[in-house]
């Protein structure tokens, strides 16, 4: 019995000291490089083509209004502008005519000028590998070598490519891929600060250890977009795991 209890006891020494460990190790990284790099890999189309897409292929995403869906819209409209003659694809759940969610997508870029009729939907694709299938079953009829330029989140580019990779292979067809990642814009003017240009005649002297972090950007703006990314690489690639041990990537 007391042997069991000493390798218990070591066992969770262990397990503690190595959750410790990583959790130091994600800590220090946050002050690092490292997110944004992993967040930034994520958003690439192994070899991409450079020439006009022939298809635009915008993944829904949330609801309109929503963060993920207003800043999708307004890539696939920018590039439907800039290839007049693409057929832009909106891969959803439901089409326009059965979900108020797909007709808010389908408004939203007529409201930013794509016309109507270069707009189509891609039904019945509740994740990645569906919306790939069903890009497919559109793809079958035109009989040609495309060239499709996927609109979506960052994070998911790389999982869209190999599922519609995947997809293409299985039904034989030439698929060409480029990416669209929507980066939100950054603002490049200076927001640093002195704590007691704003403090009020008595506040300086009611906390006076209390740090001025009008100048620290990394600490009031980096290391909390590093947490977000972080968050962002941790998921997509529990689902890059999963999508390759199903073999849909």
């Amino acid at each position: 019995m007391n042997t069991i209890r000493r390798i218990g006891k070591r066992l969770l020494a262990i397990l503690v000291w190595t959750l410790g460990t990583l959790a130091f190790l994600f800590a220090a990284a946050q002050f690092t490089a490292l997110p944004w790099r992993l967040y930034q890999a994520l958003s690439c189309v192994a070899s991409p083509l450079s020439t006009s897409p022939t298809h635009i292929l915008l993944m829904g995403g949330s609801g309109v209004p929503g963060e993920s869906s207003l800043i999708r819209t307004y890539y696939a409209a920018e590039a439907a502008r800039e290839h007049p003659k693409a057929r832009l694809w909106i891969a959803m759940p439901l089409d326009a005519a059965h979900s108020e969610t797909s007709r808010a997508y389908q408004d939203e870029l007529t409201r930013r000028g794509v016309p109507l009729e270069q707009i189509g939907f891609l039904s019945n694709g509740r994740n990645t590998r569906e919306q790939a299938a069903r890009l497919m079953d559109a793809l079958e009829k035109t009989g040609a070598p495309v060239h499709v330029r996927i609109v979506t989140s960052p994070e998911h580019i790389r999982r869209t490519a190999g599922a519609i990779r995947r997809a293409a292979q299985e039904q034989a067809l030439d698929v060409g891929l480029s990416g669209c990642p929507t980066f939100s814009a950054s603002m490049e003017e200076s927001l640093a600060w002195n704590a007691e240009d704003l403090d009020g005649p008595a506040d300086s002297a009611r906390r006076p250890f209390l740090p001025d972090v009008g100048n620290a950007m990394s600490l009031r703006y980096n290391v909390w977009n590093n947490l977000h990314y972080s968050i962002h690489v941790l998921r997509e690639g529990a689902a890059l795991g999963y999508y390759r041990l199903r073999g849909w990537i």
